[in-house]
């Protein structure tokens, strides 16, 4: 029988449940909830993969569901998609907060500048790593297996059936120490560089009285932390993408989905 317009509303709350549950990833996640893409684009954006994905989960979805159920229940539907997006947006600030140590190690904290994707000032070292891991991301189809995670929570977790547990709590305090292990293994090269660095200047201010050390080491740390910062961004590239492979796992594993095809 063709699709008439009676169908069309009564599919209308379906559909808007689905939107609910999309919109909440499309606002947090890296990429998808950046300052820096318009809100026009995120709204067409969002109603777009709503589109697609609404043909594959409405035969899941309740055989009644009202307006009324529709807005109630679009918080939980929210939730759900917003907790996948803001657990890998925790895990992408952990790049910045290694940035931010390699910059206050290298004496160059001070000099700020505005980040278009996070909306907010941040130092240069961070949003180079920033820019670095959302490359990767993509690059490596990250934005695809975050949507693909976001698909199957409508087998497990039915539209209007959502419940908040001490397992999302448990989520996002395991991608708070992802993300803090992640900046640490992104900043030790250049703090050990540097640590050897001032050692070495300690060293020739004992041996050599007359060498302006202040003069020489300001500039010398700058070279230094820059250099080692560079060399160890390239070579890290594997660490960042089994950071974000394995918080996409703990993301399907908290929800009880199927291990991540990539």
């Amino acid at each position: 029988m063709p699709w008439g317009i009676f169908d069309t509303l009564l599919a209308l709350p379906v559909f808007a449940l689905v939107l609910f549950r999309i919109g909440g990833l499309v606002m947090t996640a890296p990429v998808f909830g950046s300052a820096l893409m318009p809100v026009r684009i995120r709204v067409a954006l969002t109603v777009a993969l709503a589109a697609m994905i609404f043909p594959m989960v409405s035969g899941q979805g309740p055989s009644e569901v009202t307006l009324s159920m529709a807005l109630v229940g679009g918080l939980g539907e929210v939730m759900v998609g917003a907790t996948i997006g803001l657990a890998l947006a925790t895990l992408f600030s952990g790049v910045e907060v290694g940035g931010l140590m390699v910059a206050q190690q290298a004496g160059i904290a001070l000099g700020q500048v505005f980040n278009p994707v996070q909306n907010r000032e941040t130092n240069l070292v961070g949003q180079v790593y920033t820019i670095v891991l959302i490359v990767l991301f993509l690059m490596a189809g990250g934005h695809r297996e975050m949507i693909a995670a976001l698909l199957d929570t409508f087998k497990v977790i039915p539209m209007l059936s959502f419940r908040f547990d001490e397992s999302l709590v448990l989520l996002m305090a395991q991608m708070l120490a992802s993300a803090f292990i992640l900046a640490i293994r992104l900043a030790g090269p250049v703090v050990i560089a540097l640590f050897l660095t001032s050692l070495c200047m300690g060293f020739l201010s004992r041996t050599m009285p007359q060498l302006n050390i202040l003069s020489i080491g300001f500039p010398l740390r700058i070279l230094v932390g820059l250099s080692v910062a560079t060399l160890a961004i390239v070579a890290m590239q594997d660490v960042l993408l089994e950071a974000v492979w394995n918080g996409l796992d703990e993301i399907r594993a908290t929800f009880g989905l199927d291990a991540a095809g990539a």
